[in-house]
């Protein structure tokens, strides 16, 4: 019976954008995939009367922040960071996030990009030190320069600031390494030249916490190879109570809505888009919204329809 509730209340909302909700959703910086990515979303939910308010930061570190501290809804952030902060909080508050964060879809890996100057090639398995840029402190991208120089026996030297500032010091010869984690192809590493990418070798470490993948010049023209590298799982998430009322049915809307509109996103959106398994789901961590809205939709298939038949043009 609250199946059939659920259905009768997400076929109102999308067939009639008369909520006016507005909420936050924390993404990154303006030029990478997160934020395209929620653009992208909040252009689907803005049809259906959720006015998504895309917020750029710092990345994921930034994000998870915004959540515990109510200064957003939704964020998008890479699970190696969730699972670092997670642990700090846990041990210097006692506060459980893994009770408190719950995720709304798990989207698709970001790819670790470890760029330098084609014009300086360098020995990176056979020197020791680097000097590094990974974008502001704090960022994904910093944590996952962290785990790498763990992983490979490295001493990573940092400079903090922006992505663009990092590319420009690495062509001046300042830095060594710049290491970018994120969606490829990244809209920031697109057209550019001069740059090449460090390849990372298999290690058992690496596989215990990331999935092994390749960056090759079907993503950026300027590269002559395929590069093997890691990627980390990325998600959409909220701290928004598992509680009945209007703000738990918002979550499943906007997990339908973004489930509904699969087939515009993978033709027109972000390339992301087609490795994200739309429904895909882990119980123990999700949503209770998001099963009801993955329940709608196979009752939905059940009766010889698609969810994606609702998706509002």
């Amino acid at each position: 019976m609250k199946v059939w509730l659920y259905i009768g209340l997400l076929l109102g909302v999308l067939s009639s954008p008369a909520l006016a909700i507005e909420m936050r959703l924390m993404t990154g910086d303006d030029q990478g995939t997160y934020y395209q990515i929620g653009r992208e979303i909040a252009e689907q939910t803005e049809k259906v009367g959720i006015t998504l308010k895309v917020l750029p930061s710092e990345g994921s570190w930034a994000n998870i922040t915004a959540l515990v501290n109510s200064d957003a809804e939704f964020a998008i952030f890479q699970l190696d960071a969730y699972l670092k902060a997670a642990r700090n909080y846990y041990r210097n508050t006692d506060r459980n996030l893994d009770e408190e964060i719950k995720l709304v879809m798990s989207l698709y890996h970001d790819e670790i990009h470890v760029v330098t100057a084609k014009d300086r090639p360098l020995d990176f398995l056979g020197d020791t030190s680097f000097r590094v840029g990974c974008g502001p402190v704090n960022s994904g991208s910093c944590l996952s320069a962290d785990i790498i120089a763990s992983f490979y026996d490295k001493k990573f030297s940092y400079a903090y600031g922006s992505y663009e500032q990092a590319l420009a010091d690495l062509r001046r010869g300042k830095l060594d390494l710049v290491v970018i984690t994120g969606g490829k192809p990244l809209k920031l590493l697109s057209g550019q030249t001069g740059l090449d990418l460090v390849e990372l070798p298999r290690t058992e470490k690496a596989a215990l916490v990331y999935l092994p993948t390749t960056i090759t010049s079907a993503d950026y023209a300027w590269l002559d190879r395929p590069v093997k590298t890691y990627g980390v799982r990325t998600v959409l998430a909220t701290m928004i109570q598992e509680q009945e009322g209007l703000a738990n049915d918002l979550v499943g809307t906007v997990h339908f809505t973004i489930m509904a509109n699969e087939r515009r996103l993978k033709k027109e959106g972000h390339p992301k888009w087609k490795d994200v398994l739309f429904n895909g789901f882990n119980e123990s961590v999700a949503h209770v919204s998001v099963l009801n809205s993955l329940r709608a939709c196979n009752v939905i298939k059940s009766y010889g329809y698609d969810c994606t038949d609702l998706a509002r043009e």
